[in-house]
């Protein structure tokens, strides 16, 4: 199973990789982790078999909570579209109609698991899309009892996040969501300067962002920001306007990520030449990091800033796992991700599965009394091992004796090669007991996973050759 031939052969590969990608673009993993979705080829999805699973593991004691998903396809139509850069299959809402429409598959196709997931735990909740605030204040008490359907016993503890939009927050909206038992929003608010804002064609203003944490902390919701550095016409000094004046609004928890760029995007088409390098995105990085730790918050992830003190926190950290053994993902409504996955299963039973992305194909299939499954990726071992390295590194270490428990590998020696690099580079710090991302590492976290992975993907983009020549 060792990705290298040697020790010394993967390190001088790995300096290499270092190197000549040090200036490259970086382009987050959080949403599919391993392997990309263009490897994602099958689409006879057993997924009434991986429910099977779930229900053996439970009756064994083992398997891990169901972190739930549902998501909405809807966003509200900007000038330029989707927002100038999201990469995100989304439909364009047109109406309320669309979302009553929508939820009654929802309703639908969540009662084909009901049965599935009798008993099962729930490990946490996350509403997304798409753009969930768009729904109506009752609509929210809905969602609820549709994952109360499935989960009927949800414990203090677990995290119930509903995403949006500032602008379609309302207080009625706020209220609806605390009173329905979600305990958290996340608002993508992206950039406070409404100048740079408003190349996304969006109307938000400062105010809708104010006004809306005024009604969260009114109803006792704790709220996250997300704010994207690496925008076009972006600098350090406007990011950190930006980041002082969401750290004087008393905002306990931030999201603060390097933007994605690809695509027939607005901002991969129109203003390439806009963005930041990467090396000016890294300064970015580095005086963020640097003025949140003055400010008393800590990194919890990558890509995460939390300050203690919250009366309301909630300890959510999207896309990280931090253990070996499993990662049970599953994803309702159009275009969601799946992840079932579990050491103690036998190989091949281990699956990422994806909903359709075309609207009227994931209604035509429930309409026949089928999951909406368009296509998926049955891991090899390896491929769920690499999958899990990357979840825990969002999380920024990595346990050396727990995925020793669970794969009967050290970790240390089966990438050894590429580790040497990174000490070489000062991206991470080597214990014993665990390997820890520092300095530069977590900005370069996604340059880190792919080359975790690059011996992996030349594998599986050989396989693809083989198999559109047979």
């Amino acid at each position: 199973m060792n990705n290298f031939i040697s020790a010394a052969d993967g390190l001088d590969f790995a300096r290499d990789y270092i190197e000549n990608h040090l200036d490259k673009r970086q382009v987050n993993k959080i949403q599919h982790a391993f392997p990309s979705p263009r490897f994602w080829n099958e689409t006879e999805i057993p997924v009434q078999q991986m429910l099977e699973d779930r229900q053996k593991l439970h009756a064994q004691g083992l398997g891990a909570p169901i972190n739930l998903y549902m998501g909405v396809p809807y966003c509200i139509q900007t000038d330029p579209g989707k927002c100038g850069y999201c990469l995100f299959p989304v439909e364009a809402f047109t109406g309320n109609v669309d979302l009553e429409r929508y939820f009654e598959y929802l309703k639908r196709e969540a009662a084909m698991y009901k049965e599935g997931l009798k008993g099962l735990p729930l490990g946490a909740v996350f509403f997304g899309g798409g753009t969930s605030n768009l729904y109506k204040a009752e609509k929210f008490h809905e969602l609820m009892d549709l994952v109360r359907s499935l989960f009927p016993e949800i414990k203090p503890y677990v995290d119930i996040t509903l995403e949006g939009i500032p602008q379609l927050f309302t207080r009625e909206k706020i209220q609806a969501i605390k009173e329905s038992g979600m305990n958290r929003i996340s608002m993508g608010v992206q950039q406070v300067n409404e100048r740079l804002n408003s190349f996304s064609g969006r109307k938000q203003k400062t105010q809708h962002v104010i006004q809306t944490l005024e009604w969260a902390k009114e109803f006792g919701l704790a709220a996250n920001i997300d704010l994207i550095f690496g925008w076009p016409q972006q600098t350090v000094q406007t990011m950190v306007e930006d980041l002082e004046t969401v750290v004087g609004w008393g905002v306990y928890d931030i999201t603060h990520y390097e933007l994605n760029v690809g695509g027939p995007t607005d901002f991969a088409l129109n203003r390439y030449h806009e963005l930041p390098s990467t090396l000016s995105n890294l300064e970015m990085y580095k005086v963020a990091r640097d003025l949140l730790k003055s400010h008393g918050y800590e990194q919890i992830t990558a890509y995460n800033w939390r300050k203690p003190g919250n009366p309301f926190s909630r300890p959510y950290e999207e896309g990280v796992t931090h253990r070996f053994d499993n990662m049970d993902t599953l994803g309702l409504g159009y275009a969601a991700l799946t992840f079932f996955s579990d050491v103690a299963l036998d190989e091949g039973h281990s699956w990422s599965f994806i909903n359709w992305r075309n609207l009227n194909e994931y209604k035509a299939r429930i309409d026949d009394g089928k999951f909406p499954t368009e296509a998926g990726f049955k891991h090899a071992r390896e491929d769920f091992m690499i999958s899990l390295i990357w979840r825990n590194l969002f999380g920024m270490e990595l346990d050396r004796e727990d995925f020793n428990s669970s794969f009967d590998v050290d970790i240390y020696e089966h990438f050894e090669g590429v580790w040497k690099a990174l000490e070489e580079f000062d991206f991470i710090e080597v214990t014993p007991h665990k390997i820890r991302l520092k300095g530069d590492g977590p900005f370069y976290t996604p340059l880190i996973q792919t080359l975790l992975a690059e011996k992996r993907y030349q594998q599986l983009r050989e396989k693809m050759v083989v198999e559109a020549q047979a």
